[in-house]
């Protein structure tokens, strides 16, 4: 009986470490995870850099961890997709330094995320998009560039929301995507929240390329063997939290993010860089 408690109490002691060591490595860590995706619309290749989720933290000082590793990649362009601040702190500081630094390796396009929407609803309709565009980023909002990156001709645009088929709101979303899929181009779609697109398989229905997507912080505790612990939208143990899904005739990229809000720690979930090898 003696030995069987000291078990239990070895147990207790050795995955409560395990905890801790996991949670700190989750809020101190930077990883690069890094996909390929093909498509013969393209003649050479293109390399994204895909940044989400943020949230004001900072990896060192003015964020110089993070931008070194994404100045190591030498992306071709870098992806902001939403949620960089956070709705609830009246401070830019930190985003619009990360965005000039970023501007300076390669084009930043930056779409919403609900952090972004909720601090211009609070601070200032339209203030935090002229911000980003003064630091030098493309902000995209149910709008879409034709551009050339890497030589390669392509559509960017940004959308937030759920981007369903259906008019269930005012028909923005919808007109949105109704033009931006009426081209030849490569496609590629800035949208933090990945749910309608690919929980409810509205991709199905748009016909766009590439999804570059963010928002569930990767289930934001992370179980062995399991994955992802929940999600607002799935719940429990939810499908969708990172990786590379097919839904459609397109293709989304899920990034498990960098960040974590309202005080939520991250637990064996290691923020992520995402580098994307666009090729042919």
């Amino acid at each position: 009986m003696k030995k069987f408690g000291k078990i239990v109490v070895f147990s207790f002691f050795l995955l409560t470490g395990i905890l801790l060591v996991s949670l700190i490595l989750s809020q101190k860590c930077l990883i690069v995870r890094q996909y390929t995706y093909r498509n013969p619309k393209i003649a050479a290749p293109i390399r994204a850099v895909q940044l989400t989720d943020l949230h004001n933290y900072q990896y060192g000082r003015d964020n110089q961890r993070l931008i070194a590793k994404i100045q190591k990649q030498k992306p071709d362009v870098i992806f902001m997709t939403g949620d960089m601040l956070n709705e609830d702190e009246d401070r830019t500081d930190i985003l619009l330094h990360l965005v000039r630094e970023a501007c300076a390796i390669a084009p930043v396009y930056f779409s919403l995320g609900n952090h972004e929407v909720g601090y211009e609803k609070t601070y200032g309709e339209g203030d935090l998009t002229e911000q980003l565009e003064a630091a030098g980023a493309v902000v995209l909002e149910k709008e879409y560039v034709d551009t050339k990156i890497a030589g390669q001709e392509v559509r960017i645009g940004g959308a937030y929301g759920y981007l369903l088929p259906e008019d269930w709101k005012d028909g923005s979303e919808q007109r949105f995507l109704e033009a931006f899929v009426q081209t030849d181009r490569l496609k590629i779609l800035l949208s933090h929240v990945p749910e309608g697109l690919l929980l409810w398989k509205s991709m199905e229905y748009w016909d766009v390329d590439l999804v570059f997507s963010g928002h569930v912080h990767g289930g934001q505790v992370r179980v062995p063997f399991v994955g992802g612990l929940f999600d607002p939208e799935e719940g429990f143990f939810p499908t969708y939290t990172r990786g590379m899904f097919s839904c459609g005739n397109g293709t989304m990229i899920l990034s498990a993010g960098l960040g974590s809000s309202r005080g939520i720690p991250r637990v064996n979930n290691l923020p992520e860089i995402v580098v994307c090898d666009i090729v042919r």
